[in-house]
C-alpha cells in the first residue's frame, strides 16, 4: 500500500524589491520567470545571478534562485541561496518550505517537519499541498495523528481534490477509531466525488449467468512487492475458461519491472491506463465490456476511485489493497473472510455487500529468492528479540503500550524494529523517546532503516525470535514475510478488518492459539512464547512447510473459491436484468 511523495517545489516568487530602475529590472525578472517556466534553467539562474549583482538584499530573488538550482539538481548551492534569503528574511515562508523540500529529498524526515512547520508558522496560509506534504512526512514518521490533522487542513482548503480526501481516509484506518466513525468518514468521500455529472448509461453487457466473463484488474501493483505476492495466482491459477483478464494498470511504464512484464504476458488484455482522466478511463472499461471491475487500491496511494462513480462496469468490487471499504454506493462488494470480517458486527462497517470466502481472503506467493531460516536467534544472542517490520504509521500509541507491556514482562528481551524513516536519526530519536515515556530503555530498542536489495530485507527477520503485529492497523506483507522466515506472530484480534487480518493469517495457517482477545493476554501469550524456548525453536523450524501446505498459500483453493464468488456476483446482476425486462 504506497505513500504520494511531496513535490520537490512550489512556485517562485514573482516580485523583488529592487533599487534598479524599474523597467530594465522588471524585464529582467520577467525573463527569468519565462525561462523557469520554459524549462531553461541554466539561463533562468544566470538571470537571477544578474539580478542579484544589482541588488543583492532582494530576499525574493535569493529564493528564485535557489528553487532554480533546486531544479538543477545542485542542492548545496541551491540551500546556501535559500538560507541568504531567510537572513535577510527570517520571516519569509517560501524558504521555509523549499529547505523542507530539500530535507524531505534527502530522507532527513524530523529536520522537515521542523522546516514546514517554520514555514506555516511564517505564514499560515499555505496552500493545501503544503499541509498534505506535512501529513505524509508526519505519517511516515509514526505521528498518524498529527498527520491526519493535516491532511484534514488540506481537505478543507482543496474540498475538491480526491487524492487529499483518500489519503485522510487511510490515515484514520491507523487511529483506534470504531468501524462506525470510519464508514462514516468514508461515506463523506461518496458525497463528494461519488455522483457524476450526468447518469451512467445502461449497460450493454449480455446478461447470461454461465457464460464466459471479462473481469477488470484495476491496480497500480502489477509489480514486485504487493503484486508479487497476493496477484501472481489471478493470472497463473485462473480458470481460463470461464473468466477471461484485462488489466489495468495505473503504473507508469517508467516504473514497470519483471513482474509488470509477467502479467502483461499473462493478462488476456493490458491496458496502460496512468494518463487518462476519469472519463477517459470509464469511457474505455466500459468499451472494452467488463462483466466484473475489480478495484485493487480502495483509498491507498494512487487510486482512482471516482471512475467507479461512473459505474463502467456492471459488477464492481473492491478488494486487496485497502484494509476497508470505499464507501461508495457505486462499489457492489467487498472481499473479506469470516475472520477478518465475522458476520454481523462488521456488516454495518461498509456500504459495500461483504463477500466472505473461506479464509484467508487472499493468497500468498512465497518469494522464490528468501534466505534459509536460521535457527532461533536467541540461541545465539542469549535474550530474546521481538520485532516489527510493519511501517512507522502503524505504531500508534497503543501499539507502543502493548509492546511496552510485553518487554516489562520479559526484562532482558528486547525489539528490533525496521523501517525505512528509522534511516533518518531525529525519526529514530523520536522512536526512542515514545518508548522511553512508556517506561522503556532506549537502548532496548533495535532501530533499522533502508535495506536496499530484496534478499537483505528478508535476511533481516533472521534477527527476530517473535514478531509483534501493530494494532489496531496489523500487518498483511509484512505478517507473510514474517512467517515465512520463521517467526511465530503474536496478534490482538479487534473489531475491525485493519484490526483482525493478523487473526485472519494465523488462523489459515493453524495457530489461532497466537491471536489475543485483550491486550494482556496478548502480552501474555509473547511473554509465554519467550519462556519456552524449545517450543519456539519447533515453531520456528517447521514454520516455512506449515505456511506453504496451508490454505495461504493454496493457490488453486483460492482461486476456485474466488472465482465462486465472481460467478454468484454476476447471476445476482443478471437475475436484476431479468427483473427489469418487459414481461
Amino acid at each position: 500500500m504506497s505513500l504520494p511523495a511531496p513535490p520537490s517545489s512550489v512556485p517562485l516568487s514573482s516580485t523583488a524589491a529592487s533599487s534598479a530602475p524599474p523597467s530594465s529590472n522588471e524585464a529582467l525578472k520577467r525573463r527569468a520567470l519565462d525561462a523557469f517556466g520554459g524549462g531553461r534553467l541554466e539561463e533562468a539562474a544566470s538571470l537571477y545571478r544578474e539580478l542579484l549583482a544589482g541588488n543583492g538584499m532582494a530576499a525574493d530573488l535569493w529564493n528564485n534562485l535557489g528553487f532554480v538550482l533546486a531544479e538543477l539538481g545542485r542542492p548545496l548551492e541551491a540551500r546556501e541561496a535559500l538560507r541568504r534569503s531567510l537572513v535577510l528574511r527570517p520571516d519569509y515562508a517560501k524558504p521555509w518550505v523549499g529547505l523542507g523540500g530539500d530535507a524531505y529529498g534527502e530522507s532527513r524526515l524530523d529536520e522537515t517537519v521542523r522546516l514546514w512547520s517554520r514555514a506555516i508558522q511564517a505564514d499560515p496560509n499555505q496552500e493545501a499541498n503544503l499541509w498534505f506534504n506535512l501529513g505524509v512526512v508526519r505519517q511516515m514518521r509514526g505521528e498518524a495523528a498529527a498527520a491526519a490533522l493535516c491532511f484534514g487542513r488540506a481537505e478543507r482548503l482543496a474540498p475538491g481534490d480526491p487524492r487529499i480526501a483518500s489519503q485522510l481516509l487511510l490515515c484514520l484506518n491507523y487511529l483506534e477509531l470504531s468501524g462506525d466513525r470510519l464508514l462514516a468518514e468514508h461515506r463523506r468521500f461518496d458525497e463528494r466525488f461519488g455522483k457524476p455529472a450526468a447518469a451512467p448509461a445502461a449497460h450493454a453487457n449480455r446478461p447470461d449467468p454461465e457464460r464466459r466473463l471479462r473481469i477488470g484488474y484495476l491496480s497500480v501493483e502489477f509489480r514486485e512487492h504487493l503484486g508479487a505476492y497476493f496477484l501472481t495466482p489471478l493470472f497463473e491459477a485462473a480458470d481460463r475458461k470461464r473468466f477471461e483478464i484485462v488489466c489495468y494498470s495505473i503504473l507508469p511504464d517508467t516504473h514497470a519491472d519483471a513482474y509488470t512484464a509477467r502479467f502483461k504476458a499473462q493478462a488476456d488484455g493490458w491496458r496502460t491506463v496512468g494518463h487518462l482522466d476519469d472519463d477517459g478511463l470509464a469511457d474505455l472499461i466500459r468499451a472494452d465490456g467488463i462483466d466484473i471491475l475489480v478495484d485493487l487500491a480502495g483509498h491507498s496511494g494512487l487510486n482512482r476511485l471516482p471512475i467507479l462513480a461512473r459505474r463502467p462496469a456492471p459488477v464492481q468490487v473492491t478488494w486487496l489493497g485497502y484494509p476497508n471499504g470505499t464507501g461508495m454506493q457505486s462499489v457492489g462488494y467487498r472481499i473479506v473472510d469470516p475472520v477478518s470480517d465475522p458476520v454481523g458486527s462488521t456488516d454495518g462497517h461498509a456500504v459495500e455487500t461483504l463477500v466472505r470466502l473461506p479464509p484467508p481472503f487472499l493468497c500468498f506467493r512465497p518469494p522464490s529468492d528468501a534466505p534459509a531460516v536460521v535457527p532461533l536467534p536467541a540461541g545465539a544472542t542469549g535474550h530474546v528479540t521481538f520485532g516489527s517490520f510493519n511501517k512507522l504509521s502503524k505504531i500508534t500509541d497503543q501499539t507502543v503500550q502493548l509492546w511496552a507491556e510485553v518487554l516489562r514482562r520479559v526484562p532482558e528481551s528486547r525489539l528490533l524494529l525496521k523501517d525505512r524513516p528509522l534511516s533518518d536519526p531525529g525519526t529514530a530519536a523520536g522512536i526512542r523517546a515514545r518508548f522511553a515515556a512508556a517506561g522503556i530503555a532506549p537502548d532496548r530498542l533495535d532501530l533499522v532503516g533502508f535495506i536496499k536489495d530484496a534478499a537483505g530485507h528478508l535476511a533481516a527477520y533472521n534477527r527476530i525470535d517473535i514478531a509483534l503485529d501493530p494494532h489496531p492497523y496489523n500487518g498483511t506483507i509484512t505478517t507473510c514475510d514474517t512467517l515465512w522466515m520463521g517467526a511465530p506472530l503474536v496478534t490482538l484480534a479487534g473489531g475491525r478488518h485493519a484490526a483482525r487480518v493478523g487473526a485472519s493469517l494465523m488462523a489459515s495457517i493453524g495457530l489461532p492459539e497466537l491471536v489475543a482477545a485483550t491486550p494482556d493476554r496478548y502480552a501474555a501469550i509473547a511473554a509465554e512464547l519467550a519462556g519456552d524456548l524449545g517450543r519456539l525453536m519447533r515453531l520456528r523450524m517447521g514454520m516455512r512447510e506449515r505456511v506453504r501446505a496451508s490454505a495461504l498459500c493454496d493457490e488453486a483453493r483460492f482461486m476456485r473459491n474466488l472465482e465462486s464468488a465472481y460467478r454468484l456476483m454476476w447471476r445476482r446482476w443478471c437475475d436484476g436484468e431479468a427483473g427489469r425486462s418487459p414481461a
